[in-house]
């Protein structure tokens, strides 16, 4: 007897790979669609600096931290906490000696050092940006290499593009199932991927000039979302 069942269970064993090769696949559709939500920015990222030439190393370095400390003073007095102001770059050249046609005089003559240093602010009060810059530049900043804008919220914008994209995945699915002569039974898979992009108005300046104050216009920004979804289908 023990015999007998230890030779039905091996048959068993043997024909289930063959039972499972034999198995129909599951008939499949899959669709994706797109969700897009366009939000307006309230975080402007601005990067400033201050750019000074001395004789010396030490001159122009000092000279630097004492303008771009009174930018950075104020900056805070417009009510930007101190954790949204980093340092981003600091740089130290030597300055060569050039001939009347611009060229670098032989052998080279160092005649000064220049120095850069540049902070990187994050101004979560986006209608204070146009103002700050001005009053950044009357302080003594020489350098805005660029502004960017982001939104605080990512979170709410992302859940309304990704709830968009999956019903448009469906939409598509329904009508690809209908023209099939199918029917849609169960999501046997589902993917997304979140792409937020938008237009990043830059504005630059080398050297403080009077102006009226600085235009800053953050527009809008899109929050995509794309999903791909697989279905199991039946005949209808």
């Amino acid at each position: 007897m023990k015999t007998l069942a230890a030779t039905l269970a091996a048959l068993a064993f043997l024909a289930a790979p063959a039972l499972a090769e034999d198995a129909a696949p599951v008939p499949q559709l899959t669709a994706s669609g797109d969700g897009i939500v366009h939000v307006v920015p309230d975080i402007a990222i601005v990067t400033l600096g201050v750019t000074t030439r001395g004789k010396t190393a030490s001159e122009a370095l000092g000279q630097n931290s004492t303008d771009l400390t009174a930018a950075i003073d104020v900056i805070k007095g417009a009510g930007v906490a101190e954790k949204d102001i980093g340092t981003s770059g600091l740089s130290i050249y030597p300055v060569y000696a050039t001939n009347s046609d611009g060229s670098q005089v032989q052998p080279p003559k160092i005649v000064g050092y220049e120095v850069s240093n540049e902070v990187r602010v994050t101004i979560r009060d986006i209608t204070k940006s146009g103002a700050i810059l001005d009053a950044v530049v009357t302080a003594g900043a020489n350098r805005v290499s660029g502004i960017s804008f982001d939104v605080a919220d990512r979170v709410t914008p992302g859940d309304a593009a990704l709830k968009d994209a999956i019903g448009d995945a469906r939409r598509k699915a329904e009508l690809m199932a209908a023209a099939a002569g199918v029917k849609l039974v169960r999501i046997l898979s589902v993917s997304t991927a979140e792409n937020n992009s938008g237009p990043q108005p830059m504005y630059r300046m080398m050297a403080a000039q009077a102006a009226p104050p600085v235009p800053v216009m953050p527009g809008q920004q899109e929050v995509s979302v794309s999903a791909s979804v697989t279905w199991e289908i039946a005949p209808q």
